[in-house]
């Protein structure tokens, strides 16, 4: 698919989705505040580093606490807080030059409250400022614009301060933000995260994954984690907050030491945390990428033709156990390659091998039987010995390996190799193996729904783990029902 401009225009003629700005709900503001006074109620200062039109900033006016904000946008008239039209970023890029070597910045405020801009590397700003903030976030990178103002307000917030941010929830997993969570890690005690609705925000035409997010400057504050997996709607989540029906934990079973990306694991039982100490798909077999065309119109068809004979796998989508062709390839496509620079193929030995092929966008995790003599796209592709093909297809679309990928490994859309190649594999018994392999090849000559076999799938995964079976329910309601789930 191409891309198309896409634009949220306010009444004020702005863009929401070149700046970021999506206005906060209330009972949110209300929450982080409440909160954060309760950790320290003798606080004096607030700082909001993205304003917007001051949503966080009532609640603490009413408490009488001195505000001070900023934002690179001005949308009007402010009530609570003495404002700054500047770019919080600039600001505190000028606080880092003034430091010397052992100093820190160690801003004033006892709070620092946030909903900091959505948007992502591709929005002008980052695009126009990129060797700037190369430069400034060149631990953390410059991937979107809320994780360079998450890492920025925790290196300049003062031994002590509290802050209490709504952010996309991509952070929690996604390998590219692994030092921004290194550096909540080592600079923050952790007091809440608290999944929010896919709905939240609905009713101002986005659909980002959020949650709440409540720290400490200093890790020395570090007690119980208060934590929620994503409610099914904004009214859950209101009865959560309200009611406090959060659940504690500790800071070890929200990151778990072992994992070298430091994933934030939310509501996962220690059951399946620990299945991460098996064998790994990447350490027995090989899961790897294939062919990026760099213009997939050019030399893709959509049907077989002339010239385009080889069926090209790229994406399975929802599809389970067997798919067709997402297009044809060109036949001269190794040549193509050699004199074209945007035209890559990687892992030539494994072109046009039998494997697994898995899906790559969409919330759903699924894989399929590749056929010999095909070619694959950059979703991730698995290659076995002959005799694992078909019990790794099944034990791959089971409910257990979609709630590892979507609620361990990965929350948002794009699932790479390297995620796949995290997936531990159970060590099945040659038994065990045997009926995978039978249900996997009734699903591929339809002698079973896929739903059907994926429940017999599950049944055998779940014995294998001797999961208690409210966990098990757990899993495959989540599988069930990603969209609201992940």
């Amino acid at each position: 698919m191409g891309r198309f401009k896409k634009e949220i225009i306010t009444q004020q003629g702005i863009d929401k989705r070149e700046v970021g700005y999506y206005s906060t709900p209330d009972f949110i503001a209300k929450y982080i505040t409440k909160e954060l006074l309760a950790l320290n109620p003798n606080g004096v200062k607030v700082l909001d580093p993205a304003t917007g039109k001051e949503e966080l900033l009532k609640h603490f006016y009413n408490n009488g606490k001195e505000i001070d904000s900023f934002d690179i946008v001005n949308y009007g008239e402010k009530k609570y807080s003495s404002f700054i039209h500047a770019d919080f970023l600039e600001y505190y890029q000028e606080k880092k030059r003034s430091l010397f070597f052992s100093e820190q910045i160690d801003l004033e405020y006892d709070y620092i409250i946030a909903n900091p801009p959505y948007n992502c590397h591709e929005v002008d700003y980052i695009r126009k400022n990129k060797e700037r903030l190369n430069l400034l976030f060149k631990e953390v990178g410059t991937y979107n614009m809320y994780s360079m103002f998450l890492s920025a307000i925790v290196d300049s917030a003062k031994e002590g301060a509290l802050i209490g941010v709504i952010v996309s929830d991509s952070f929690l997993t996604a390998s590219m933000h692994c030092n921004l969570r290194k550096q909540l890690l080592s600079e923050c005690a952790i007091h809440q995260i608290i999944l929010c609705p896919t709905d939240l925000f609905a009713n101002q035409k986005a659909d980002v994954r959020t949650c709440i997010l409540i720290l400490q400057k200093g890790t020395k504050f570090q007690s119980d984690v208060l934590i929620a997996n994503r409610p099914a709607n904004t009214e859950n989540l209101k009865d959560i907050l309200k009611n406090r029906k959060l659940i504690k934990t500790s800071i070890d079973k929200v990151s778990i030491e072992s994992d070298p990306l430091h994933r934030f694991v939310i509501d996962v039982d220690m059951s399946i945390s620990n299945l991460f100490s098996l064998p790994k798909i990447g350490d027995i077999f090989q899961c790897v990428t294939g062919i990026s065309t760099g213009n997939d119109k050019h030399y893709l068809s959509p049907i077989r033709k002339e010239g385009y004979d080889i069926p090209f796998y790229k994406n399975p989508g929802k599809r389970k156990f067997r798919t067709q062709p997402d297009a044809y390839l060109i036949n001269n496509f190794m040549e193509e390659s050699t004199h074209v620079k945007n035209f890559i193929v990687r892992n030539k030995k494994m072109i046009f091998e039998e494997g697994i092929t898995c899906s790559s966008m969409g919330l759903p995790f699924s894989a399929c039987y590749l056929p010999k003599n095909s070619a694959f796209g950059v979703n991730a592709n698995i290659f076995t010995p002959k005799e694992d093909i078909f019990w790794m297809i099944s034990y791959l679309n089971s409910s257990l390996v979609t709630y590892i990928v979507r609620g361990v490994l990965i929350r948002s859309n794009m699932v790479t190799s390297g995620y796949i190649s995290q997936i531990p594999i159970l060590s099945f018994s040659s038994h065990e193996k045997e009926k995978l392999q039978k249900i996997c090849t009734n699903a591929l000559n339809d002698n079973v729904p896929a739903n059907d076999a994926i429940a017999q799938i599950d049944e055998i995964v779940f014995n294998n783990i001797s999961i208690e079976s409210s966990l098990a329910n757990k899993v495959t309601s989540f599988a069930a029902n990603l969209t609201k789930a992940v």
